[in-house]
């Protein structure tokens, strides 16, 4: 070996080595302890009710974390599912690991909601005992809030919802 390939090579194995391992950028995962980053919005329906603020789950990590393992959910706060094509009605959402009865409002592509449902918390270890709520309809988002909130504001299939003017971001 030539003293200029044996440089070349100490350079390049010097590299391999101490170059730091690549990091997904996604850390967000379904355990009870993962910390998830998720940037907020605010979505409204009607000019005199309060804004709804909701973490936007716009990766398939984030929208499998979802709301598990959250204890509570402040008022007027929930997580708006995005996603980048439209999804088939059979395509549902299920509580697996989810502590807290939720709304779901299923989203067309413009945000109107196009099927709702009250979800119960799944307390089975097993995922597949936990029922799935399918809308029958295909969507483009799901918006998931605190049980009760959507029949106490209104919000049922037809109702039209909308980024609100002013944005929080939180990242």
């Amino acid at each position: 070996m030539s003293l200029r390939s044996a440089i070349l090579f100490g350079v390049i194995a010097f590299y391999v080595t101490a170059a730091p391992p690549v990091v997904s950028q996604e850390s967000c995962s379904t355990e009870a302890d993962a910390k998830c980053e998720y940037e907020v919005v605010q979505l409204c329906q009607r000019v005199a009710q309060p804004p709804m603020v909701v973490e936007v789950a716009d990766t398939a990590a984030k929208r499998e974390r979802g709301l598990m393992h959250r204890e509570s959910l402040a008022e007027h706060h929930g997580m708006w599912f995005v996603y980048d094509e439209e999804r088939p009605g059979y395509a549902g959402f299920w509580m697996f690991n989810t502590k807290i009865p939720l709304d779901i409002a299923y989203l067309n592509e413009s945000l109107t909601v196009v099927k709702t449902f009250t979800m119960r918390p799944c307390t089975s270890v097993n995922s597949r005992n936990c029922p799935a709520y399918r809308p029958g309809v295909n969507y483009w988002g799901a918006l998931e809030m605190p049980a009760g909130y959507f029949k106490k504001y209104g919000i049922q299939q037809g109702s039209q919802l909308q980024q609100c003017e002013t944005q929080e971001n939180n990242r």
